[in-house]
């Protein structure tokens, strides 16, 4: 997905530098309408397929004024590297995506209640296969290949191996996995995890990109 966003960013950087040089050389000679228009096109594209039409960066590309080639480019090439730079540190504004978020985080009151009704290995169940699902959706995020039947423990090899998460991160989790193939009634270190992974959705899905529709 990056890789698009430098793609295209690039195409406006060669864009902006053909309008600027017209721009400053005085006549009348204006760059190909119709090659701006299928940049700007791509752009548009490619901002709404990531954000989502509602998103606040398609907002921003398509309400700009139109004032020349040279300055709409500028224009749109600040709104295009934003859209980048987000992209890269995991913010979202996607409203489909915190709504997933939202899911997730329900499903673990619902597994923090179990718990807390003493019901340890229902409580266990629903936090191993959701630890899991979240697991593979930072999967395709990340484009990392993995299998639908691999457990949370291979999801995070996976992605650990790809380097696709932080070595941290990575050893958290596998604290978690003690728990997992515990099959004692350990209320106390389920309750130790489930606080682990409510600050793991915290991070990766209330601050984090996460494609997950």
């Amino acid at each position: 997905m990056l890789q698009l966003f430098d793609e295209l960013i690039l195409q406006g950087q060669k864009l902006k530098e053909e309008c600027r040089r017209l721009y400053f050389a005085g006549g009348r000679r204006s760059i190909d309408p119709e090659g701006f228009e299928a940049w700007r096109t791509h752009c548009l594209s490619l901002l709404t397929s990531t954000f989502g039409s509602s998103g606040v960066h398609v907002d921003s590309f398509v309400n700009r004024k139109f004032f020349d080639y040279y300055n709409s480019t500028q224009i749109y090439l600040g709104v295009l590297k934003g859209a980048r730079e987000d992209l890269r540190r995991g913010y979202f504004f996607h409203k489909d995506l915190m709504l997933s978020a939202s899911i997730f985080d329900s499903l673990i009151e619902r597994s923090r209640r179990q718990l807390k009704r003493g019901r340890v290995r229902e409580a266990r169940g629903v936090l191993q296969v959701v630890l899991a699902e979240i697991l593979a959706k930072i999967c395709d995020n990340k484009n990392v290949p993995y299998q639908g039947e691999d457990s949370a423990e291979a999801l995070v090899g996976r992605l650990a191996e790809a380097e696709a998460l932080p070595a941290e991160v990575a050893e958290q989790l596998g604290q978690l996995f003690v728990v997992f193939s515990d099959v004692s009634d350990d209320r106390r270190g389920l309750e130790e995890s489930l606080t682990r992974l409510l600050a793991f959705l915290d991070d990766y899905l209330a601050s984090r990109i996460m494609i997950l529709n």
